[in-house]
């Protein structure tokens, strides 16, 4: 029979240190339970932002070997103009324990080196001409993988179901945009709903989409492959709906003999 305990604070009775542990321990259970099946990557938050010469990644959530951090506070570090792909890498440290706590660090760091170790997760890259600024505001879908002075997220670790997934931002900018063009083809609304409305999309569902849409198998792709055929297939989309308005506009004219 499993034992599910929850403490009683009353007064005049004794403080138990079991009673400490449950309320120290049930969190932390609940939040492995819930992530179980997720892959290691973002979970929730660590969202870009750029300030003059810093970089700041939001408070969230990742998941690294097994492992849930929960970070409440911004990540923050400086940056300079290289000319040269920079990977933005979380390091991951090894455990430290001592009487009273056990303490796993990490940290954020600047790297020219693509490789990426056991102990690191790739949250962003960018490649800064002198002079420049960093942005993350994206002009369009296709700016995402802009070469120079944009921070690209198309390639970090995104956590989905046993496998990681692309970038939600990614997805529901995907989304605004192709809703925004009034597509009467339910497969799209549909999916960008689910974009919306989700802090995460599966690879999977994903893949199927991208099967209905462009009428052929789907598999392995790479996060960057992702992109470019959501790039392709909303610029399919524009131009339907440029023909139907010329189509409805030529329909409109009236010849005066």
């Amino acid at each position: 029979m499993f034992e599910v305990k929850h403490p009683y604070f009353k007064k005049n009775r004794i403080l138990k240190i079991e009673m400490l542990e449950l309320l120290r321990d049930f969190p932390k259970d609940v939040l492995h339970v819930y992530l179980e099946d997720c892959s290691d990557g973002i979970i929730q938050g660590l969202k870009p932002i750029v300030k003059e010469n810093m970089i700041s990644f939001s408070k969230g959530v990742v998941k690294h070997h097994q492992q849930i951090y929960v970070l409440g506070s911004p990540l923050s570090l400086h940056y300079q103009a290289t000319e040269k792909e920079t990977y933005i890498k979380l390091n991951f440290y090894d455990q430290i324990d001592d009487d009273d706590f056990r303490v796993n660090y990490l940290g954020i760091e600047l790297d020219e080196n693509p490789s990426i170790s056991h102990n690191q997760m790739e949250i962003g890259r960018f490649k800064l001409e002198k002079g420049a600024y960093l942005r993350t505001q994206y002009q369009d879908l296709n700016d995402f993988i802009t070469e120079f002075n944009t921070i690209n997220i198309v390639h970090a670790l995104y956590a989905g179901y046993e496998k990681p997934t692309i970038h939600i931002s990614i997805l529901k900018y995907f989304a605004r945009e192709v809703l925004s063009l009034k597509t009467s083809d339910p497969l799209d609304i549909q999916f960008c709903f689910l974009c919306l409305n989700h802090m995460r999309v599966e690879r999977e569902v994903i893949y199927r989409y991208l099967e209905q849409k462009l009428n052929r198998k789907i598999e392995d792709l790479s996060n960057l492959d992702i992109h470019r055929l959501l790039v392709q297939i909303l610029k399919s989309i524009q131009a339907q709906g440029e023909f139907i308005h010329n189509e409805h506009s030529r329909k409109r004219h009236i010849i005066l003999d």
